[in-house]
């Protein structure tokens, strides 16, 4: 202690601590989104023939970017399959393919947080399995008897998406969402949301083509309806991703390591 009674010492620095975490992000943060995919679950999409089967699948597929986007890629991923398999049978309306569901949440969560990774090459194993689902997919069309030109129309929404991967606007997409801008926050949040949603839905039509099998007529139709409601779900998440990166930033809520906000 010094003459005029100030303390005297190392300085130390207090951080807030998140309790225990998964991958960086707090196991509380993974619950509450878990559960808000879970009651998404029970609201279906208006427009959901994107895998050419029809049925009906659920509103929770927009938030499946916005998980990894706050939480990261893996703790993302968790929270989207837990919260999709207990939808899967809480919510039958809205599960078209059952439990193979869970694939389709968990694989967009961990692109979404991989997108917005600011370190190492990690990234790029999103766009390394989308190619190889894509090209099983167009293979798997080719062996069934779709023309090549028809094959590459209705997927074409998917390969610009693992287009845009690649080229600079993975990088805008990640510096807008980090932005404290709320212009450029929800502009980061419709580019990214749109390039994961794209390129990752590529994945269960490689995975449920094989079972289901829809004729080229379908694949065509595909070429229309695809982007509409890739639109949707980008632009509905966007909305649910200003509102909660916002309030989080606000609160000032323990941030998840591998959080893109």
């Amino acid at each position: 202690m010094t003459a005029d009674g100030t303390p005297k010492g190392e300085e130390r620095e207090v951080e807030r601590a998140g309790g225990v975490t998964i991958d960086g992000a707090p196991i509380a943060y993974i619950i509450v989104w878990a559960a808000i995919v879970f009651g998404l679950s029970f609201v279906p999409l208006p427009i959901s023939v994107v895998l050419g089967i029809g049925g009906t699948f659920p509103l929770s597929q927009t938030v499946y970017p916005v998980l990894g986007f706050i939480l990261g890629p893996w703790a993302g991923a968790l929270a989207a399959g837990i919260g999709r398999l207990i939808g899967v049978f809480s919510a039958p309306h809205t599960s078209t393919v059952g439990i193979l569901s869970t694939i389709v949440a968990m694989a967009t969560a961990a692109a979404g947080g991989l997108l917005v990774e600011n370190k190492g090459r990690t990234w790029l194993l999103a766009p390394i399995v989308f190619v190889l689902a894509f090209v099983f997919y167009i293979a798997s069309g080719l062996g069934s008897g779709v023309a090549l030109g028809l094959a590459l129309l209705s997927t074409a929404v998917n390969w610009i998406g693992i287009l845009l991967w690649l080229l600079p606007t993975r990088m805008l997409a990640r510096h807008w969402i980090a932005s404290q801008s709320a212009a450029r926050l929800a502009a980061g949040l419709v580019l990214g949301s749109w390039i994961v949603n794209t390129s990752s839905y590529i994945v269960p039509n490689a995975l449920f083509y094989p079972i289901f099998k829809w004729p080229p007529a379908q694949w065509a139709m595909l070429a229309g309806v695809a982007p509409v409601e890739h639109l949707f779900r980008t632009l509905a998440g966007a909305v649910i991703g200003v509102g909660v990166i916002t309030g989080l930033r606000a609160i000032g809520l323990v941030k998840p390591t591998r959080a893109g906000y």
